[in-house]
């Protein structure tokens, strides 16, 4: 059985950079696409219902119960629209992080760049955000654009959907890329979340601006996710090894 995309509002984005996030380190893509998803003007567009996700149905804001999903949300931003995909989980298993990944980029064509947002674990003193190309041409793309971008690290490999996702990226007609910011251990980092929204801000010109009440909607997600770190059937399948888990 594969993935399949519920459109909700539109169909596709063609023509549109999308950022996408899954649990890994420190949650910091997750905690960074909600708080795109805050800062700027948006509304969830898609739904894709993947059956690698564990079988929890739960219900929405409206009380209607919804089978487990990925969430495509459309961002309303000052150079255009953007979207981001907010994973809610994903499996242990490689085949099924692949056909996870594969399914995605299906629904993801006619996207101008999918760019996936990652932690990475560093000393406490490393604060940096940077970029990793999945291809020569965007390498050398991103270098001439000024993008700060990594030849050397994540020197231990990347690994997990989000890994194969962008990776991936390239064979499906697609340019793919990696948004970085270090962060300290498994702990959720809000300093780190907001340099990588600033980072997005930046190279794709979304017009958030200075983010004055970034902490408190930092705060928000925090609290928000909290119970889902406690549920057992999400602890089970997120593994920690010691290469970089996008």
């Amino acid at each position: 059985m594969s993935l399949k995309v519920v459109w909700l509002d539109e169909e596709g984005v063609a023509g549109t950079p999308c950022f996408v996030a899954f649990p890994g380190v420190g949650d910091i893509g997750v905690l960074t696409a909600e708080l795109l998803t805050q800062l700027l003007p948006s509304r969830t567009v898609a739904h894709a219902l993947d059956p690698s996700l564990p079988p929890l149905a739960q219900l929405d804001d409206n009380g209607v119960l919804k089978p487990p999903h990925h969430r495509l949300v459309r961002l309303e931003s000052a150079a255009g629209p953007a979207h981001v995909l907010i994973g809610a989980a994903q499996s242990n298993h490689p085949h099924l992080q692949h056909a996870t990944a594969v399914g995605l980029l299906d629904a993801l064509q006619g996207a101008t760049e999918v760019v996936g947002l990652a932690g990475f674990r560093a000393p406490a003193e490393d604060r940096r955000t940077f970029w990793v190309a999945t291809s020569s041409e965007d390498l050398e793309s991103f270098e001439a654009d000024g993008r700060t971008v990594s030849r050397t690290e994540p020197s231990a490999g990347c690994i997990g959907a989000l890994a194969l996702l962008v990776s991936l990226a390239p064979h499906h007609g697609l340019s793919g890329s990696l948004a970085v910011s270090t962060t300290v251990g498994e702990s959720r980092d809000p300093s780190a979340a907001q340099r990588l929204a600033k980072m997005l801000d930046s190279t794709f010109g979304l017009g958030m601006g200075d983010m004055p009440n970034v902490d408190e909607h930092l705060r928000s997600l925090l609290e928000a996710r909290a119970p889902r770190v406690v549920q057992d059937h999400i602890s089970e399948l997120m593994e920690q090894p010691d290469a970089f888990y996008a």
